[in-house]
């Protein structure tokens, strides 16, 4: 690329507005990270114990935003770890590490609330839930340093964090009498951002309905297109909604319920995930945009994996997507698509340039969407598509990820552009033909 051509590509770039899109993963980390981890698993097994602590606290540590802070001071760690909305503060000496995350605070006590809570402590590894002096129901983790090994510290704070994060709006929401707390450090996003999101989730939601009660698909015949069309509403809602409360709860359950209830028949499956989009259909823009804000994290919930995992989903699903294309049901193959895109970056923790092209994907598939928000690159408006500023986009990403990623390769001329479904499907057969061979 030359000298006045990255000048004006790093400037279109920079035009974009800086929203969040997708969960938080820690999966990638720069070879600084690992070290400070190599170092604390050193000191540890020296018995160095607080020593351990610091460097594992500089492995958790961002170097993009603020989301662990620590001070050392008469032989004590006092350490603050940021999740989502809620913040965790723990300490370290020389006998006891333990943390706490205050989820939320309680005037009242249902029983209801508190049967619930002890039922979920069965559940819990590392962390229980108590009700401190404050009135404040928590998670708390502790454990004795010499036991407290940077493996287990490690996972202790995951499940106390992402616990506690998905908690306090669900509890909110279910019962009465609670109140939020230590949240201040999230950050509101406008009132124009989130009149575009709830237009857009209405939108989503209602194009579904309509396919399921007035769409041509028998959906008793072929219940896997009803699957596919509810699942990638869903992880679609999840990647460029970000809901952050009730809505993200239901998206998981639907989630868990399709892959992990093995006792359902699909029909059974699809009649839950179809109350489920009627819920979310009366979901009002008042208590979808007390969902929406941005947050620091510091652990991820998906799965790390690699490209040929993603190129194994792809491969997968294009005979049901030549199905239902042949037979001119072509908002079911769009939907196998999107599925593809969605459910991959809803499980699984992929490598950068995989990430950043199923994110293309979506800013291409839903253009209108992104030039609502404030993003400036036309890549299909109006049945129309923009073969240059698609070809221009993949090859920033192949650029941007060169020097971590050396030999990708990514050949757009398998992109085809009859129709949406043709270039849906060719993208991601772009995809599967992607090459980075130190990293398959």
């Amino acid at each position: 690329m030359g000298i006045f051509s990255k000048f004006f590509e790093q400037k279109r770039k920079s035009s974009d507005p800086e929203l969040q899109f997708g969960r938080y993963t820690d999966t990638y980390k720069t070879d600084d990270k690992y070290k400070s981890w190599d170092i604390a698993i050193e000191h540890f097994e020296n018995e160095k114990y607080l020593v351990s602590y610091t460097h594992f606290l500089d492995f958790l540590k961002s170097d993009s935003h603020q989301n662990v802070s620590y001070t050392t001071e008469n032989g004590k760690i006092l350490f603050s770890i940021y999740q989502g909305s809620k913040l965790i503060s723990g300490e370290a000496d020389f006998k006891k590490c333990k943390a706490e995350a205050k989820i939320v605070k309680t005037k009242i006590l249902p029983l209801g609330l508190m049967r619930q809570l002890l039922e979920e402590n069965f559940d819990l590894r590392y962390t229980r839930y108590t009700i401190d002096d404050d009135d404040c129901i928590s998670l708390k983790f502790d454990t004795f340093v010499e036991d407290g090994s940077p493996h287990k510290i490690y996972q202790a704070l995951k499940e106390l964090a992402t616990e506690a994060d998905r908690k306090d709006d669900l509890l909110m929401d279910t019962f009465e009498g609670l109140e939020p707390i230590n949240n201040n450090h999230t950050r509101p996003i406008s009132d124009n951002e989130k009149k575009i999101k709830y237009h857009f989730f209405k939108k989503w939601c209602d194009n579904v309905l309509h396919e399921i009660d007035l769409g041509k698909l028998n959906p008793f015949l072929y219940p896997g297109g009803i699957s596919f069309l509810i699942l990638d509403f869903l992880y679609k809602t999840d990647y460029l909604i970000k809901p952050e409360g009730k809505v993200m709860e239901q998206i998981r359950e639907g989630h868990d319920l399709f892959f992990n209830e093995s006792l359902l028949t699909v029909h059974e499956k699809n009649k839950i995930l179809i109350k489920m989009v009627r819920d979310l259909e009366k979901v009002t823009a008042e208590s979808l945009a007390k969902e929406l804000y941005e947050v620091n994290s510091t652990f991820g919930t998906s799965m790390p994996e690699g490209h040929q995992r993603l190129v194994d989903i792809i491969d997968a699903q294009m005979t049901d997507f030549d199905w239902y294309y042949e037979n001119k049901f072509h908002t079911f193959a769009n939907a196998i698509c999107g599925y593809v895109a969605g459910f991959s970056l809803f499980a699984y923790s992929l490598p950068e340039p995989s990430k950043a092209l199923l994110k293309l994907f979506y800013m291409i598939t839903e253009n209108k969407y992104f030039n609502e928000l404030g993003f400036n690159e036309e890549y299909y408006l109006n049945d129309v598509f923009y073969p240059k500023n698609i070809h221009q986009a993949i090859k920033y990403i192949i650029t941007d990820n060169k020097e971590k990623y050396p030999g990708i390769q990514v050949d757009n001329r398998y992109l085809q552009y009859d129709d949406l479904p043709t270039f849906s499907r060719s993208f991601l057969q772009m995809i599967t033909n992607m090459q980075y061979p130190e990293y398959l």
